[in-house]
């Protein structure tokens, strides 16, 4: 509604999908908007490098914030079950994310965009195994956090920000607590 230019990416890719993003665009969007529907697969690292190429050498535009969340679900799975499926989601949720990162700071390093960080906003669990049987989702969300301390350890404030949003419940004294959010 604020003339913002939005990329969405989708693994689910088709008309349907389409038609449900342009009619939330029909309804909230406003003058200088415009919508971009491209097809990913946040588990390839072929598609990760391409979009942001795409992004930055075709459409142009230097990304101001990024939601990186994705998962493939691993309820009921076991640390006897770990397996492909497991892998995939890691390298979806942990690995691919690290290098949709990476390859974003590289490109706004390449093209000198070095004043306007890009917010990142990281999907954080409070689940840090405290519910079991769920293949490496929490390791991978653990994962996530170590970013706010690399982002300042490597030096990448010129070119990301990193936000952290925890989503889910969490476990309190006997009760169930809304969490927060975490913000670097």
């Amino acid at each position: 509604a604020g003339g913002a230019k939005v990329i969405i990416t989708t693994s689910s890719y088709s008309r349907k999908t389409c038609e449900f993003y342009q009619n939330i665009y029909q309804e909230v969007g406003a003058r200088g908007s415009s919508l971009t529907i491209l097809p990913f697969n946040g588990a390839s690292r072929q598609d990760v490098s391409s979009l942001i190429d795409y992004i930055y050498d075709t459409m142009g535009v230097d990304l101001d914030h990024v939601y990186a969340g994705a998962a493939i679900s691993e309820q009921g799975m076991p640390i006897d079950q770990i397996g492909d499926k497991s892998e995939l989601a890691h390298r979806l949720m942990l690995t691919n994310v690290i290098r949709l990162l990476g390859a974003i700071k590289a490109k706004k390093e390449q093209k000198g965009y070095n004043t306007r960080p890009t917010t990142i906003i990281l999907p954080l669990s409070p689940n840090h195994g405290i519910f079991g049987s769920d293949g490496l989702y929490s390791e991978s969300k653990i994962g996530l956090e170590t970013l706010a301390n690399r982002w300042s350890s490597e030096g990448w404030s010129d070119y990301l920000s990193i936000t952290g949003a925890c989503i889910g419940w969490v476990r309190g004294t006997g009760l169930m607590e809304q969490s927060n959010i975490v913000a670097q």
